[in-house]
């Protein structure tokens, strides 16, 4: 009792902590690349990494000023928030680490403000009260329930809330870049400016030369929009692809594509450009949009969730799917050399 009453009386140092804990983790979540989930969203076009760090940048003043019952409100309209950000990622079966760790965060906070000050008479106000309740500012003994603040959060983010599971490009349908023909084939999801990927492309790499100098596998070639720019070394992949008549432009444009992903520091179309010419990658220029949509579309279709992914199918018949870079090396490219072995 006596630890009890002596944590609940530095609670608002605990509130501080955990929302330090919340702001490291957007800003984690912000700048790690090395993450191959893309589960998206924002409240009024502002993305929810932002609000995240403003909402426990504010609970951190309120708790230096000692709000105790703002704090209260506040936490408890982001429960509401966390209750429908959690049912979206239910709805879309993709879990973000980074969201669900900062919605613990609240979670918590919530626990160790909580605070009622009684349960009332009638069985109604017993529920209505039971999620804790806050004195309003400016009314004198008067007090909110916190479920009401909950309710208010959760209904402010199905009005506001902007969301997406699935990466999407935009544009009309056309054919996805494929080289090589067969019953067989090879779908390969991979972003650039992934770190698995970059491995698992040094590993397939000479596979994917081997499969095409065959002629008999499919290759088909989808990227992922993971990154921002992900969409820009894409478009020069297409141009690449556009420009050559068989596969060597394209895949060495890959291999070049993933080296300067690597070195994260060509962002600029015309540095991009002079960077793939200098390595005598012809470029040709067509609307990357129509191809943008049908990787979108074989992205849901085939529920990629994360990078580097890759599909081995004949047919219709058949699908085994390969997700991240040591299975890719280790169970893929054997079962590739099984399959289709080297002609002697």
């Amino acid at each position: 009792m006596y630890l009890y009453r002596l944590f609940f009386q530095h609670r608002l140092i605990w509130t501080v902590l955990l929302a330090l804990i919340g702001i490291g983790i957007m800003i984690f979540y912000a700048s790690c690349n090395t993450a191959c989930t893309y589960l998206r969203g924002d409240i009024f076009g502002i993305d929810l990494k932002y609000i995240g760090v403003g909402y426990m940048g504010l609970i951190i003043i309120l708790a230096l000023l000692k709000q105790d019952d703002l704090i209260r409100m506040l936490v408890s309209a982001g429960i509401g928030v966390e209750i429908f950000l959690v049912s979206f990622q239910l709805r879309e079966n993709i879990f973000c680490p980074y969201c669900l760790s900062f919605g613990i965060m609240v979670l918590l906070m919530y626990m160790i403000n909580y605070e009622r000050s009684s349960m009332r008479n009638k069985w109604y106000q017993k529920m209505v009260y039971f999620f804790g309740d806050a004195r309003i500012p400016f009314f004198k003994n008067q007090h909110l329930p916190m479920l009401f603040m909950m309710l208010a959060g959760y209904i402010f983010v199905c009005l506001s809330f902007s969301g997406s599971a699935t990466p999407a490009y935009a544009g009309e349908e056309t054919v996805a870049p494929s080289y090589g023909k067969g019953a067989w084939e090879l779908i390969i999801f991979t972003d650039y400016f992934c770190p698995p990927c970059q491995s698992a492309e040094k590993d397939l790499g000479p596979e994917i030369e081997r499969l095409l100098n065959r002629g008999d596998v499919k290759i088909t070639f989808v990227d992922y929009p993971g990154h921002k720019y992900s969409a820009l070394y894409s478009k020069y992949f297409l141009y690449a692809a556009g420009a050559g008549k068989d596969h060597r432009n394209a895949v060495n444009a890959r291999h070049v594509l993933f080296s300067l992903a690597a070195q994260n520091r060509i962002y600029q179309e015309p540095l991009l450009s002079a960077a793939l010419t200098s390595k005598n990658i012809a470029l040709k220029m067509i609307d990357p949009k129509p191809v943008y949509n049908e990787w979108s579309a074989m992205i849901k279709r085939y529920e990629i969730d994360q990078t580097p992914t890759c599909l081995l199918r004949f047919s219709s018949t058949y699908t085994k799917k390969y997700t991240n870079s040591e299975n890719i090396r280790t169970k893929l490219i054997p079962e590739l050399q099984k399959r289709f072995p080297t002609a002697k």
